[in-house]
């Protein structure tokens, strides 16, 4: 039997009470989206409950979507780590991109997954210090501005700080409002889902965790009373915090219980008989007012972690990386996960399928290919994201969240060992801000899935090729009780790269179709639609895609793309007037016939052609050529809670052409548009918008409009060269310091701390492997970067053994009474090594000097890692006698660190470091050295480290947006470490022999762009022949003429 469009509409089955009449309807097996899984929902223990029609909450669910104020949405989310970005007038910038690419404004972005840092917020036990960049409440603030959601995951606030300005650096400003983080988020109107933890993982040292957390005797992410004890306070002010920005009066939309979490069953051994952890981290939330909208977790896979039990959250989770880690070989796809909605009806079918963490991009590791090859596994082409989110969609998602959308940058000692300065993850915006393909593509689906609210309630009729002409070609086949149909097509495996091409069976309200000359690209994917409904106007069937569309002026516009193929398109019409075709059309044909208008043809390969049925019109246009042109800002429901509203009820526009646009703002009759133009370019604006618009404005100037033949706005914005002229480091007036004198045998370390441990609360597999004291420095309080050990013994012995632990890819350098021992590097995390004296240099007074530089603590992502140790593990000296004292120092002051500006994460233990050296307002001149030869490029001719200190200035205009980046030369056969700092902030670690990073973007506010720069860089030889710098040089990334926000002044 074949239903009309009316008899769909009278069995909705929303309303349906026989859900067998459903399936009858599709052939729909059971078990599938279109049953009412209602009653198998279980609410959370000590929730207010947000299940639709259970609850008066402003957030609610069911089985199909999350609700806001009762209208579902789609959550097309993506990853970003404030703190990451530690300039905060850029977080705004990355927002706002976010937005216009597909996660907000007609379509795109709607929210925003962050985590919040609790190792950054106290540095010491006690201490909770949410400034600048950490502060939650300016986050929030920008995305509620933006008009974002946010997905929450917390970090503390200021409860005692110490101040010390005297080195801290030039212009430096304590902003001592702790809540600033949400005031952000708040002015971009863009929703938030808060990660707090208190564990994040997120390839950050500790997984986010305070160092001191592992000098504890419970268990970290445990049931411990002092573990419990020391995460509470965190978690409570984060709460506080966060509570007066739950939606509706803010942008936080759901809230996650920590991360990746085990169950309580004896094959998650790390987790086992912990789970209370779970349920006192939601109970401390709900306790202090984050209670107004649901809890979620994210399961590391599908097993059904907290879906069901005591510590159950209100809305289940899972992560995906189904292309995983492989960068190196960036050819290779692993196939698709066909279970997600298998795995969906099996864990949790009352709620909707929410995808908590999906790939987004790669990490890579020291040695790694770098961040390149992972842009060709993940974004290249935008084939990754084409073929794997789609995927996602057939599967029924509704709430997605890509992981990342903007990496940054570990900047200071922000890394764990996995990785390195770099977090760039390949994601669809790059380290230095720039958009790439994958961005574009993801807006493309943003665009779509906003503008096809019904998506939300389309049930799976089948999956297979029994649809298609091509056994080669998979189809996964959507439907909805009101007749609207979703072919989802891909290849049937990730290892055919060839074209294949095909016809398919589809339904449509007046019987059954074939969808003629379809053709799929190797790792492509496509979505067929019929019985479209956008405005008052129906879309019977397509061979093209659907990108958006919008209603102006009581006429529907739909757009429609595709790939290098001939197309063909049906629209119902009443219209007895002949279809009409305008722009740029040269294949394109229309014909009217039995109450449709059959369009024909290949779209353009530049430009948009219309056809013109009635009050309908159809714009056509080449996928390469739309995709990075086209955006939709909306121009109403920006005030109240409508600057959330991305249904196809919120008025937009459409704009083609600039590389961004960021808003568009309609007062009267003129319309303001804000957004980016490449530097030295002409580029043709084209609008879709009303006629009531007289005056067009980019960044506050007028634009000189004409009318297409199409009926479009169009204007040329023509920009001049603004590529920034840069110094060259060459030329600059360097100078130098010997930063390791602490070898020498008369070196003053009175002040050190006295290393007298003789104990460790840590698990038995780390305890000390010899010495009578013990040497970990984080036991002493040095949680990162470089520390140093003096060990003084007065015995005529002949050699050392020395077993030293500094995460993967650490190095570390060994010398007596001045002279070289030895040095090593390692992949591994725990170096032994055996030294023999070299004769006459024992005397009767001698000194051991270990330089070990830490990569961070390792994350806890099982029993006891984070525990592992750093520093010396076990010392023996060889042929008689043993050390009468050690002492040691890392990181100035240790946990009492006085930079609050920078945090207690960014400088280690070198000599620069702890004299303040690394500071622009470092005035002292009594350590450096200004001879011609005090250049990087000169170098260090023996083992050692030396540091060098330049300024320069620069004077990019306000209106021009580039990144400027250190690009280093490696050279691979050279064993030198380096670290940068620009302004006081450590924004680089440079390893030559491993790499792979070599180019390190410093963001604008870090860097200067319109003033006077300090930067230091150290070389630390670890050879005896000494080391230098191949080549160092500025380099300017995409330069663009913006309307984002102006950056003034430095971050401190």
């Amino acid at each position: 039997m074949m239903l009309g469009l009316r008899d769909w509409a009278r069995i909705s089955f929303v309303d349906m009470k026989s859900p067998t009449l459903a399936l009858a309807c599709f052939g729909l097996v059971a078990g599938q989206t279109l049953v009412d899984q209602s009653s198998k929902y279980v609410a959370s223990p000590g929730s207010l409950g947000f299940y639709k029609g259970n609850s008066s909450a402003a957030v609610t669910f069911d089985q199909y979507s999350l609700m806001l104020d009762g209208k579902r949405i789609m959550v097309f989310s993506g990853e970003f780590h404030p703190w990451r970005l530690p300039s905060i007038p850029l977080w705004r910038d990355i927002l706002e991109k976010m937005k216009a690419g597909g996660f907000n404004a007609a379509g795109g972005f709607n929210a925003v997954s962050i985590y919040t840092h609790w190792g950054l917020s106290e540095g010491k036990r006690g201490n909770l210090n949410f400034d600048g960049y950490r502060s939650l409440t300016k986050f929030l603030d920008v995305a509620k501005s933006v008009g974002i959601l946010v997905i929450l995951r917390p970090g503390p606030r200021i409860q005692q700080i110490h101040q010390r300005r005297n080195y801290l650096g030039r212009n430096a400003r304590l902003d001592l409002q702790p809540r600033g983080c949400v005031q952000i988020l708040k002015s971009v109107g863009i929703l938030v889902i808060l990660r707090p933890g208190p564990y994040i993982n997120a390839e950050t040292t500790s997984g986010g965790m305070p160092g001191w957390i592992s000098n504890l005797a419970d268990a970290s992410r445990s049931n411990g009373t002092d573990f419990t004890a020391a995460w509470k306070p965190y978690i409570t002010q984060i709460s506080k915090d966060a509570a007066p920005y739950q939606y509706p009066d803010g942008p936080i939309i759901l809230v996650q219980s920590e991360n990746e979490f085990g169950g309580d069953s004896v094959t998650n051994p790390w987790s086992y008989g912990h789970t209370d952890h779970m349920k006192w981290i939601q109970e401390t939330m709900r306790a202090n007012g984050l209670d107004k909208v649901p809890t979620t977790h994210n399961d590391y896979k599908p097993q059904g972690e907290y879906a069901t039990g005591p510590a159950k959250v209100d809305l289940y989770a899972r992560d995906g990386y189904p292309l995983g880690w492989d960068c190196s070989h960036p050819e290779v796809w692993k196939e698709l996960d066909a279970s997600l909605d298998a795995d969906h009806q099996r864990l949790n079918p009352a709620e909707p399928l929410y995808l908590a963490e999906y790939q987004g991009g790669a990490l890579d590791a020291w040695n790694g290919p770098g961040y390149e090859k992972c842009y060709q596994l993940l974004n290249d082409q935008a084939c990754f994201a084409s073929v794997i989110y789609k995927n996602n969609y057939a599967a029924g998602i509704s709430l997605q969240s890509l992981y990342m959308v903007y990496g940054g940058t570990n900047w200071g000692n922000l890394a764990a060992p996995v990785v390195y300065t770099s977090y760039d993850w390949g994601a669809a915006i790059s380290e230095d801000r720039s958009l790439t393909p994958k961005f574009h593509e993801t807006k493309l689906h943003g665009l779509f899935l906003h503008g096809t609210p019904h998506y939300h309630l389309a049930g799976r009729v089948s999956t297979g090729s029994e649809l298609v002409s091509n056994p080669k070609i998979f189809v996964t086949h959507l439907a909805t009780a009101e007749g609207q149909h979703f072919y989802i097509a891909r290849q049937t495996t990730n290892a055919n790269t060839a074209r294949e091409e095909f016809t398919l069976d589809a339904k449509t309200t007046s019987g059954g179709v074939t969808l003629p000359s379809l053709a799929l690209d190797g790792r492509d994917s496509k979505i067929f639609v019929t019985e479209y409904p956008f405005g008052g106007s129906v879309m019977r069937y397509s061979t093209a895609e659907v990108a958006t569309w919008l209603t102006v002026d009581g006429e529907d516009h739909i757009v429609l793309f595709a790939s290098n193929q001939t197309t063909k398109t049906v629209i119902s019409t009443t219209s007895r007037t002949k279809p009409s075709i305008s722009g740029s059309s040269s294949s394109i044909t229309a014909t009217l016939s039995n109450g449709a208008v059959t369009i024909s043809g290949k779209p353009p390969s530049s430009g948009l052609a219309r056809v013109t049925i009635g009050k309908t019109s159809v714009w056509l246009a080449e996928k390469k050529w739309l995709a990075p042109r086209i955006w939709q800002p909306r121009t109403t429901g920006t005030t109240g809670n409508g600057i959330y509203d991305l249904s196809p009820r919120t008025g937009s526009i459409l704009v083609f052409g600039p590389y961004l646009v960021r808003n568009a703002i309609l007062t009267g009759s003129t319309l303001a548009l804000v957004g980016d133009l490449a530097s030295n370019s002409k580029t043709e604006l084209e609008l879709l918008a009303s006629s009531s618009i007289r005056t067009i404005t980019w960044n506050g100037k007028n634009v000189k409009l004409s009318k297409s033949a199409s009926g479009t706005l169009k204007a040329s914005l023509t920009t001049p060269d603004l590529k920034p002229t840069l110094p060259d480091l060459r030329s600059l007036e360097w100078k130098c310091t010997d930063s390791l004198p602490e070898i020498e045998l008369g070196f003053d370390d009175s002040s050190w701390t006295v290393a007298n441990k003789t104990t460790t609360a840590r698990p038995a597999r780390f305890q000390p492997l010899g010495g009578k004291v013990m040497l970990y420095a984080d036991e002493y309080g040095y949680h990162q970067g470089n520390t140093i050990y003096r060990g003084r013994f007065s015995s005529q012995a002949t050699g050392i053994k020395l077993i030293v632990q500094g995460g993967s890819f650490f190095g570390y350098s060994a010398f007596l009474n001045g002279k070289l021992l030895g040095s090593g590097q390692s992949s591994t995390d725990i170096i032994e090594a055996n030294y023999t004296f070299p004769p006459g240099v024992v005397g009767n007074d001698n000194v051991i000097t270990v330089l070990l530089d830490n990569t961070g603590i390792d994350e806890e992502n099982w029993e006891g890692k984070s525990k592992a140790p750093r520093g010396i593990r076990g010392y023996e000296l060889i042929g008689g006698g043993d050390f009468d004292s050690w002492k040691l120092t890392g990181n100035v002051d240790g946990e009492e660190a006085k930079d609050i500006i920078r945090g207690p994460l960014n400088q280690g233990g070198l000599y620069v470091e702890r004299v303040g050296a690394i500071f622009p307002n470092y005035t002292s001149t009594d350590i450096w050295d200004s001879s011609p030869s005090c250049t990087p490029f000169s170098g260090i001719s023996k083992a050692g480290v030396t540091a060098y200190k330049a300024k320069f200035s620069m004077n990019v205009t306000e209106t021009t947006d580039t990144t400027i980046s250190f690009k280093f030369t490696r050279t691979p056969t050279s064993n030198y470490r380096s670290m940068l700092y620009v302004n006081g902030w450590q924004f680089g670690r440079f390893t030559s022999n491993y790499g792979p990073q070599t180019v390190f973007p410093i963001p604008e506010g870090i860097i200067n762009h319109r003033g006077e720069n300090d930067v230091v860089l150290t070389i630390w030889s670890l050879d005896a022949a000494g080391a230098k710098i191949a080549g160092l040089e500025l380099v300017a990334s995409i330069v663009l003429e913006s309307g984002k926000e102006v950056v003034k002044g430095l971050a401190a």
